[in-house]
Parts: C-alpha cells; structure tokens; sequence
C-alpha cells in the first residue's frame, strides 16, 4: 500500500531527513516515535503529497505519489497535529464543505455527514461554530471530516494528544478497526505513553505485524516490528515485561548519539 523508497528532504541545504526507506502494508500500521524536531511532521507532510522529497520515491496504492497527484490524493486521509481556520462555521457546515470538495453527490451527503457525526459522538455539536469548540471536540471533528471520503492510507500526526483518557481509549479502538478493514495508518507521535497505548490495547500480535519506528536526527534509530521487539525484550529480561515498562529505556539507548 505504501511504499517508501531511499527518501531523503533538505530546506535551505539542511538535512531534516535521510534515506528513509520502509513499507507498511494494507491493515497494518506504522508508528512514528521521536522528540520534537525529528521530522515526523515531516515525513507526514511528505506522505501527504504536500510538501515534495528531495530525493527518493513515495509509492501509494502502486503509484509514484508526486507523479500521479489526481489518483493519489482520494487514497489519503490526513489528521493534523493542530486544526485551523473555519472558525465561523458550524460543525455540519463543515462536512458539508468538506464533502462537497471529495465529490459527494448532494444525494449522499446527508447521509453520509450523519454518519460521521454518529460515528464521531458529536451529534450534540453539529450546529456549534467551530472557534468554540475544546481541543478534544476539533479532533473528533477533523476524525469525522476524514471519513468522509474512506481513504485506504491514513496519516496521523499525535493522535491521541488532545483527547480526555475515554476519548484515547476509544480512537485507540477506532484505529484497530480501522486495520481491520484493511486500511494503512502512519501514526507520529513524541509521547511515549501514547505508543504504550497503541501497542498495548489498540494492536495486539493477534493482528497484523506492525511497525514502530524510532526516527532520530532524521533517520530510522530503529524500524521494527512488534513481535520483533517483543522478542527483544524477552532475550534482554527474560520474563515477559511489557512493551511499556520497557520502551523508554530502550528509546533513551537507541537515540543516544
């Protein structure tokens, strides 16, 4: 599903990431750990088809992305680290924006804007101006905005960072549904608790082997999956520590230099 290829991005002859290569296949999911600065925002912006690489290749559903923007751009659905503008729109305004830009014929919006709302838990705020909306209420609604359109690849930029614990707790379950239908997630984040949430509740080895990848200054630390780690963790302690006790020593070893 995708497919990422030696990428490497430079501004202003300044390296901010280097020959990053890796796939992350149909149901499975790709979580992006690192400090702020590291180039997750990045990288998503990249995936994204906003921002072009400076070298290498970004395939998406078997397409050079940059070179087939008009199919590429439906297949991918972007959830920001911060929601802007709209500030005098109401909530179903806004999907009704939003689903008039992917296309929807006017016969299907209703329909499909009542779906989202329900989906999202937001029926009470559907004609609420969005500048008065909490942090936790625009990310429902940018959730809501994105299903829209059911893209296959999904880039989330820190996920879970303005929800309340319920709100985690259920977008963590949405995610795992969302694999479940086949569908690819990149998700970035500089929490460590947030990938002890996703490993440990949301993306079990039950499912698909997904991946975590560790990104300092600009490059992969680590890029492995799961049950890889797990393993890891088995060889060093022998006993069966959990994910999350064990990551933040890990992540401090492997992002030393």
């Amino acid at each position: 599903m995708l497919d990422v290829q030696n990428l490497s991005k430079s501004i202003d002859k300044k390296p901010f990431l280097t020959e990053l290569t890796f796939q992350v296949g149909a149901g499975e999911s790709l979580i992006l750990l690192g400090r702020n600065g590291t180039g997750k925002t990045l990288l998503l912006n990249i995936l994204a088809t906003l921002v072009e690489p400076t070298s290498g290749t970004v395939s998406i559903i078997g397409m050079d992305a940059f070179s087939n923007l008009k199919q590429v751009r439906p297949q991918i659905g972007y959830v920001p680290i911060a929601f802007e503008g709209y500030p005098e729109l109401s909530v179903v305004d806004y999907l009704n924006f939003f689903a008039a830009a992917y296309k929807l014929e006017k016969q299907e919006r209703t329909a499909a804007i009542d779906a989202v709302i329900e989906l999202m838990d937001i029926q009470h705020l559907r004609d609420i101006k969005i500048g008065t909306l909490s942090a936790g209420e625009r990310q429902r609604l940018l959730f809501a905005k994105t299903f829209l359109h059911e893209p296959d690849l999904w880039l989330l930029d820190e996920p879970l960072a303005p929800l309340d614990p319920r709100g985690q707790i259920e977008m963590v379950e949405l995610f795992s549904e969302l694999n479940s239908m086949g569908k690819t997630l990149v998700l970035a984040t500089n929490r460590l608790e947030n990938v002890s949430k996703l490993c440990d509740v949301g993306f079990d080895s039950s499912q698909k082997d997904n991946l975590i990848g560790i990104l300092n200054n600009g490059q992969f630390a680590v890029l492995k999956t799961f049950t890889q780690l797990q393993r890891e963790i088995k060889n060093a302690n022998n006993s069966e520590r959990l994910l999350s006790n064990w990551l933040a020593e890990y992540y401090l070893e492997v992002t030393k230099s």
